[in-house]
């Protein structure tokens, strides 16, 4: 499954992800939530909250979830990193 995936400024979470449907969480804890049946626009909508925590606490209760292993969160966020390191991107300052 590809992801599409945003780091975002917030103190409780690392990064967002989207895939046909799923909304994946990763926590600064390491420990990771698939939410799905979730539509795009939710992914969007946390891509431009102000306050990404704000927004996810809308999601949370919302939608059917299942937390993912720490090993496989690891493995997420270290594919992602490495595939952003050879990647080249946009910065906005």
């Amino acid at each position: 499954m590809k992801f599409e995936v945003q780091f975002v400024n917030s103190t409780a979470i690392r990064l967002i992800a989207y895939s046909e449907n799923t909304l994946r969480i990763i926590f600064h804890t390491g420990i990771a939530y698939d939410y799905t049946g979730v539509d795009r626009q939710v992914f969007e909508n946390l891509c431009s909250a102000k306050s990404v925590g704000v927004e996810f606490n809308k999601i949370r209760n919302n939608y059917t979830y299942e937390r993912i292993s720490i090993k496989d969160s690891q493995k997420f966020l270290v594919s992602t990193v490495t595939q952003a390191i050879k990647s080249r991107l946009t910065v906005e300052v």
